[in-house]
């Protein structure tokens, strides 16, 4: 057909300009997204209007294989991650499916993914880290098996080898964030094998993928489809034979498209279509917004750590006093700025401690302390929630010639997170997945300070320290198996920080004590940070890089400590750090001390 000619030949004069075209669609998102752009691969399930530019027949109002004009899939997940994905064919955009598209053999005016991914390369189309390329087939593979009587099983398996064996290859071209899928099978044994093929294709090659089970998905649907708002899982909402051509004027009812599972005889409706890309795009958010988790823990073991600076500093000794006792109580807030794709998070909780502070000279001592800490978190996007409980054995020691001071502390902590919840918002229903993990942390710091300035009773000069610190949260699951649901693997911080800054106090011998600090640091250790998910009855693993917290930034104290009574005194401060790109940490506190 003279349609079929005038789109084959569109297809080989766009394969000489795609790459180009490619590499300049990538949207303006935020300069620190995770993704900048979308490249897709597939056929029908993915196709962003293919045929709307070369078929007069195709309704203006139409073009992809939906109840139109609803996107596809992959748009949902590109709108939801702030990027604009448009087809490559006639609009210079990213995505290469084409409605009709087997595996590899060839299937009329339809290029394969093979095909598509061959033109990409060898058009100079590469693939950078900020790439998140998508890859989907083999729903046409088995309607040529269905054609050929359903009886030659290795067309089939044929397919869905040679389908993981593309993943493969993008991921050897530089593709380092790929999501795949599985087939939705409709209880088809035919499509169940390619599943399972693929599955084990995928594994077998050791793959570096996210793997998302469409079939579960659909399932999960269908079994509970009144809670998503749909009454018919099982006809059609399109009146016209192929979606291709279905608009508002062909849908059944005016609401179909929200209400059928189907547009036409296989291919998803609207709400399907928006169900999918938001719980694809759930899980690929996911690794971030876990591995936020341990940011916020380490800012939970510093507040710990700070409200020990006065008494560690001498705020808690008094002239012919050998020992105090001293506690605090504190309020301790923490926040992680978020963006389109990077959950962000909002932290507050109780903080307090009980130490004993020994006076060995007027100038050294020792103390050993035991922290608490309760706080509970709000992940950005209204996407979940947690609680954490933190403790910590914190002991230090300073010593002092003159106006030079050495200090030194160390603590170890555990840390218990109840129920973090991953909220995922699929249509009306929305999903609580929820799992429970610990981690411990390792700290130590050496301190050299000296007062330049010494008199009327203050004392200023500069306050230099190296730390270390060691953060493990533990890897877990979620406590169910629908098809956003996920484990997650260890994560770790290891720091060596480094701290210049000034400090003022009062001496020794002052009836109120006080200090004030105000520092920068700086992170030397520069190692990538990532995290490995694996969704639920994924056959591999997919680990990414995430967001790594800015090496440079601002810390700042302040405490006071005076007597009320006696040997009572009553103290407070401030404490905490900024600047660190969008991540602030304060802590507030009040206590007493009681010398003896």
């Amino acid at each position: 057909m003279p349609g079929f000619a005038r789109a084959a030949l569109l297809f080989l004069l766009m394969t000489a300009a795609a790459p180009a075209l490619a590499q300049t669609s990538a949207q303006a998102t935020a300069a620190g997204e995770p993704v900048t752009r979308i490249v897709v691969f597939g056929d029908s399930l993915a196709d962003g209007g293919f045929y709307l530019p070369i078929s007069p027949a195709v309704p203006r109002d139409a073009g992809s294989f939906t109840t139109n004009p609803d996107p596809v899939a992959p748009e949902v997940l590109a709108s939801r991650l702030g990027i604009d994905l448009k087809p490559v064919y006639g609009q210079g955009g990213t995505n290469y499916a084409v409605g009709g598209a087997r595996v590899s053999a060839a299937s009329g005016v339809a290029p394969s993914v093979t095909t598509q991914i061959n033109a990409y390369l060898a058009g100079g189309g590469t693939f950078g880290p900020r790439d998140l390329v998508y890859i989907q087939g083999g729903g046409n593979d088995y309607f040529y098996f269905q054609a050929l009587g359903s009886r030659d099983n290795s067309i089939l398996t044929t397919a869905a080898t040679q389908l993981a064996q593309q993943v493969a290859r993008v991921q050897t071209a530089g593709a380092s964030r790929i999501v795949t899928f599985a087939v939705q099978t409709g209880g088809s044994a035919g499509l169940q094998l390619f599943n399972q093929t693929y599955a084990s294709a995928l594994a077998a090659a050791k793959v570096n993928a996210l793997y998302f089970d469409t079939d579960r998905l659909f399932n999960e649907v269908a079994a509970n489809a009144g809670a998503f708002g749909i009454t018919n899982v099982t006809g059609q909402a399109c009146t016209v034979a192929s979606s291709l051509n279905c608009n508002r004027s062909t849908l059944v009812s005016p609401n179909a498209n929200e209400t059928y599972i189907l547009a036409d005889s296989v291919h998803p409706s609207g709400i399907m279509q928006r169900i999918q890309g938001n719980a694809v795009a759930s899980l690929i958010e996911a690794p971030d917004q876990i591995a936020g988790l341990a940011y916020s823990a380490q800012a939970m073991f510093r507040s710990q750590r700070d409200l020990l600076e006065a008494p560690m500093r001498g705020g808690a000794a008094r002239g012919g006093s050998r020992a105090a006792i001293f506690g605090s109580a504190a309020y301790h807030y923490y926040s992680a700025g978020g963006s389109t794709q990077q959950v962000g998070i909002t932290e507050r909780g109780f903080t307090g401690n009980l130490g004993v502070d020994l006076a060995l000279g007027e100038r050294s001592g020792v103390g050993l302390a035991g922290g608490y800490s309760d706080g509970n978190g709000q992940f950005g996007l209204g996407s979940g929630n947690y609680r954490a409980k933190a403790w910590t054995v914190i002991g230090y020691a300073r010593g002092g010639v003159g106006p030079f001071r050495l200090l030194a502390d160390g603590s170890y902590g555990r840390i218990d997170y109840d129920h973090v919840a991953r909220l995922v918002q699929l249509g009306p229903v929305q999903r609580d997945n929820r799992g429970d993990t610990d981690g411990d942390y390792v700290a130590g710091r050496l301190t050299a300070a000296l007062d330049v300035l010494a008199g009327g009773g203050l004392g200023l000069g500069p306050d230099l320290s190296v730390a270390y610190e060691r953060l493990t949260i533990n890897g877990y699951a979620e406590d169910a198996t629908t098809s956003t649901n996920a484990s997650f693997s260890d994560q770790r911080i290891e720091s060596w920080t480094g701290r210049a800054g000034l400090v003022a106090r009062t001496l020794p011998g002052s009836a109120v004590g006080f200090f004030a600090r105000g520092s920068y640091e700086h992170e030397f250790n520069d190692d990538p940070r990532s995290i490995t998910i694996m969704p639920s009855g994924a056959p591999i693993s997919y680990t990414t890089g995430v967001e790594r917290a800015d090496r440079d930034y601002v810390s700042f104290a302040m405490g006071v400590d005076g007597r009320l009574a006696g040997p009572l005194s009553v103290r407070s401060g401030v404490s905490g750090y900024a600047l660190r790109d969008d991540r602030d940490s304060v802590t507030a506190y009040a206590g007493l001390s009681m010398a003896f």
